[in-house]
């Protein structure tokens, strides 16, 4: 299990409006299912993605990822972004994605529970909602209410099997 970090160019709150944060969590579940990889934990904020993945190999993590960042980048770039817009355009075009991302490889359960608290606590730290189940954009729904959120979570690591 890997916990993934990913920000927009600048940190830019690129992901504030429902057509967009739809977008990129449609994207983000279909590149999920074409590389078989779970999806453990997620959050939507709008500067940037933290995910809990459940890989069969870690080395699909960097295709996935390049994978993901260009197929959302070439779906947003087709959307009005208004004030953001001349941020998000440089001379060599469209810039969503910052190049890189952060991974931190799992070991332990004590590690899981901090990454999937933190995940679903960051909307609440950030100010957008009062709890973590206030967020559409997470997993915390499946998690922590019971019911199922925009995405299938694998909550039983499925993908360990």
């Amino acid at each position: 299990m890997v916990f993934v970090t990913t920000t927009t160019v600048d940190r830019i709150p690129a992901f504030y409006n429902k057509i967009v944060r739809d977008t990129v969590i449609t994207q983000l579940e279909e590149t999920a299912k074409h590389f078989g990889i779970s999806l453990i934990g997620y959050v939507l904020m709008p500067s940037h993605l933290h995910a809990l993945f459940g890989l069969p190999q870690i080395e699909l993590l960097s295709k996935f990822m390049q994978s993901f960042k260009s197929l959302t980048s070439r779906k947003l770039k087709e959307l009005e972004f208004g004030k953001l817009k001349d941020k998000l355009w440089e001379k060599d075009g469209f810039r969503l994605w910052r190049p890189r991302f952060d991974d931190v490889i799992i070991t332990s359960e004590k590690q899981f529970k901090i990454k999937l608290d933190y995940i679903h606590n960051n909307p609440v730290k950030a100010g957008l909602v009062n709890e973590p189940k206030g967020w559409l954009y997470s997993s915390a729904e499946d998690w922590l209410g019971g019911s199922k959120g925009m995405l299938k979570v694998d909550k039983y690591f499925e993908w360990t099997k």
